[in-house]
């Protein structure tokens, strides 16, 4: 995976994007306040959480400090709508715990729950995947497609693009006919797939960016770039450029 997204690095629509960020998105002046980022994974996954990982570790540097956590929800992994929700109060538990102590939380679950009760109760930034990465492709491109698992979050999904602002820019949710299960216990064994939906949703709907949505298929983005012309975005990674683009605060230490 690693080596994936290394050689990602280099694609001309990875860099459209980076460069992309440097001009409009700098970091803020307050850079030197130390930032202790919490990352939340809804579910109880420990391999979404490595995923997560994987992903948010190499994006902080020193003295910054990154925490990933999961709910205390019972739900190993969120393929419904109402598992989305039942993973809301261990979700918010943990803001209401911690929200003093670090600089911003992001939730890391495509279904963002929690996000807006999070967002009100929380004295810091809190952030979804989905929230950072529609609003990042709507910024990057006239149109936008999402790729994802999970038949009934798509409705879901479509309704948070309305609420976001960016719905006249989402061009469609594609849902690959798989449960996140088996696709998160072999995410190479799909790539393919990923690759032939993004190609086709080019063709189709005319995107000039594409979504995949979920934090257990964090990496996975990062691992086809190479294969697909436009820029195709992880909702982690995307939480995170937009924390680290937003104010700072002090913090106890």
């Amino acid at each position: 995976m690693l080596s994936l997204e290394q050689d990602a690095i280099d694609h001309p629509a990875v860099r459209r994007r980076n460069l992309y960020f440097y001009y409009t998105c700098k970091p803020s002046k307050t850079s030197d306040v130390l930032m202790k980022l919490l990352i939340i994974n809804p579910n109880i996954n420990s391999a979404t959480n490595e995923r997560i990982r994987a992903i948010a570790e190499p994006m902080i540097s020193a003295p910054d400090e990154l925490e990933v956590v999961s709910a205390d929800s019972a739900i190993e992994l969120i393929e419904t709508v109402k598992q989305s929700e039942l993973t809301i109060p261990g979700v918010l538990a943990i803001v209401k715990a911690r929200h003093t102590e670090v600089g911003a939380i992001i939730i890391a679950a495509f279904s963002d729950p929690g996000l807006k009760q999070a967002q009100r109760i929380a004295s810091c930034t809190v952030v979804g995947i989905s929230e950072a990465a529609m609003k990042k492709a709507a910024n990057l491109a006239a149109r936008f497609s999402i790729i994802t698992l999970g038949s009934e979050l798509g409705p879901a999904i479509k309704r948070s693009a309305l609420s976001y602002g960016v719905a006249n820019q989402l061009a469609t949710v594609t849902v690959l006919p798989w449960t996140v299960s088996q696709v998160s216990a072999a995410p190479q064994s799909y790539r393919r797939a990923f690759v032939d939906a993004c190609k086709t949703t080019i063709i189709k709907d005319g995107v000039g960016a594409i979504i995949i949505g979920g934090g257990p298929l964090s990496g996975i983005a990062d691992s086809i770039a190479d294969d697909v012309p436009v820029p195709v975005l992880d909702g982690v990674r995307c939480a995170v450029e937009m924390v680290l683009m937003s104010p700072r605060k002090d913090v106890l230490s």
